[in-house]
C-alpha cells in the first residue's frame, strides 16, 4: 500500500518538474522541489540531481515492490536481490 502511494506522490513530482520544464526550458533548482514537496525532499529517502546548468536532472524516490505505474526505473541493491528506489532520469528530454 505504501509502495502505491508513493508512486503517486512520484508522478505528482514528475508531472511538477515537466511543468516547470515546459514554461522555463530548464530543471528547477533543488530548493525549489523541497519547498515545493516539503514532506518529500530533503526527507524521507527522496532525492534530486540537477546538473549545474539545469540541463538534466534525476530524481529517486524509495519503493520495495515493482509498480507499472510508478515512474522511472528500478534501483536493485547490490548486496540482495531486493528494489530499494526508482530513479527517473532526464524527465524533460522531450521537452527542450
Amino acid at each position: 500500500m505504501k509502495d502505491s502511494t508513493t508512486a503517486k506522490e512520484a508522478l505528482l513530482v514528475e508531472k511538477y518538474i515537466k511543468g516547470y520544464c515546459q514554461q522555463h526550458k530548464h530543471y528547477p533548482k533543488i530548493e525549489m522541489l523541497e519547498n515545493k514537496f516539503p514532506t518529500l525532499y530533503p526527507n524521507n529517502e527522496w532525492y534530486y540531481w540537477p546538473n549545474d546548468a539545469h540541463t538534466l536532472a534525476t530524481f529517486q524516490y524509495p519503493m520495495t515492490l515493482p509498480l507499472p505505474s510508478a515512474p522511472g526505473q528500478s534501483k536493485v541493491s547490490e548486496f540482495f536481490p531486493i528494489i530499494y528506489s526508482y530513479a527517473v532520469r532526464h524527465p524533460c528530454k522531450d521537452l527542450f
